[in-house]
């Protein structure tokens, strides 16, 4: 999803985003309900009705698809779990928790609302075209039932045990709640997901060659199973990846990776006298600003690379820096692997550590990711 998103709304305080790629999708769909699939089942009507029927059925199923996420989101929350946002896109939808769940049971939970929630719109679609008279040649009759076993489909592949599907964190909350161990559990989860996703590769390959596969009858379905695949099987590998840094950051706590009392510089300084000669020496430098002995905000070498080199003596350290109601405090024994999931949740690039309401020092993003590169899991910063 590395196209800009488009912003909808919110829902509970949850911003509402759509991708571009959304649109790709709601057209494909759209044009093969109106011209393939509802004149098939209602001959008599026209074009103008089976369009008016398609882009009912796909406006309203993404809706559920929307509530699916949304079931995820409202039990995250309920387990003081931030979730960033809610994102519509060529896949379907996916709500951005900002975080793991903190037991196995909480996972258990969290995974299951959303396929119980499609369950549930499927009942009641079922219920509407029982409660219309549940007859078969109104154009409403069809979009209903369409709509109901759309969303029983969802809700039982959501069910797959193929990580990081909903199904896959089911198996993966199992597994901890049996072992007692999380980073286990992920990374038997994990492999059990890239498995199905082979598997889905392989089976739509099969189709695209003309083989007749249950769940893949022709081209266009074997290239969306593919796919479908392809996008779990890298899913599945990142979260794999991203067990990998977690193991390795738990070994740290915020003051073995912190700087220790940095520079505390008057707010009145130019930037030009903090930057020049200093670098060239160490790009990663960082000052406390400081205001009547308290600390004001942080300014970077980041911050200071920003501003053209002509601007440094008209800029000043108030101006340049991040003020202290933007800054997120961490406590010195804090593991890193916290620290560094609050900032990127929240995209900071520093985090103060406080000790008895003291600032001893500074976590630096670029730190932390120098630990893990130097661990040979991530790759090194090409010059």
């Amino acid at each position: 999803m590395g196209m800009r998103n488009i912003r909808l709304g919110s829902i509970l305080g949850i911003p509402l985003l759509v991708n571009p790629s959304w649109f790709l999708l709601f057209g494909i769909t759209t044009w093969f309900l109106a011209t393939q699939f509802y004149p098939s089942a209602l001959e008599d009507a026209g074009r103008l009705t089976h369009y008016t029927m398609a882009a009912s059925s796909v406006l309203v199923f993404f809706a559920s698809i929307v509530l699916h996420e949304l079931g995820h989101s409202v039990v995250a929350k309920a387990f003081k779990i931030p979730v960033k946002s809610i994102t519509l896109f060529v896949f379907g939808g996916v709500a951005q928790i900002t975080r793991e769940a903190a037991r196995p049971v909480h996972e258990l939970l969290m995974a299951l609302a959303g396929p119980l929630t499609s369950l549930a719109l499927g009942g009641v679609f079922v219920g509407v075209w029982w409660l219309l008279g549940a007859n078969d040649h109104r154009p409403v009759d069809y979009v209903l039932v369409w709509l109901a076993i759309m969303n029983v489909i969802l809700g039982v592949f959501n069910l797959l045990p193929a990580f990081p599907m909903d199904g896959g964190r089911v198996f993966r909350a199992a597994i901890w709640l049996v072992t007692g161990s999380y980073n286990r559990a992920t990374g038997i989860a994990g492999w059990t997901g890239r498995g199905f996703a082979l598997a889905m590769i392989s089976l739509g390959m099969l189709a695209v060659l003309g083989r007749n596969v249950w769940v893949a009858q022709d081209l266009a379905s074997g290239v969306w199973l593919m796919l479908i695949g392809l996008f779990l099987e890298n899913a599945a590998r990142q979260s794999l990846q991203q067990n990998r840094l977690v193991q390795e950051l738990q070994r740290y706590r915020a003051e073995d990776l912190m700087h220790k009392d940095p520079p505390v510089v008057a707010g009145d300084l130019s930037v030009g006298s903090l930057a020049r000669g200093v670098l060239e020496l160490n790009p990663r430098v960082c000052y406390f600003v400081q205001d009547q002995g308290k600390l004001a905000g942080i300014l970077s070498g980041y911050q200071m690379r920003d501003i053209p080199e002509e601007h440094w003596d008209r800029v000043t350290a108030w101006e340049a820096m991040v003020p202290s109601a933007r800054l997120r405090s961490t406590a010195r024994d804090r593991l890193i692997s916290d620290v560094l999931l609050e900032m990127e949740t929240e995209e900071l690039l520093h985090m103060p550590v406080v000790d008895e309401g003291r600032v001893i020092g500074v976590v630096a993003r670029d730190r932390i990711l120098g630990v893990l590169r130097q661990a040979g899991l991530l790759s090194p910063v090409r010059a």
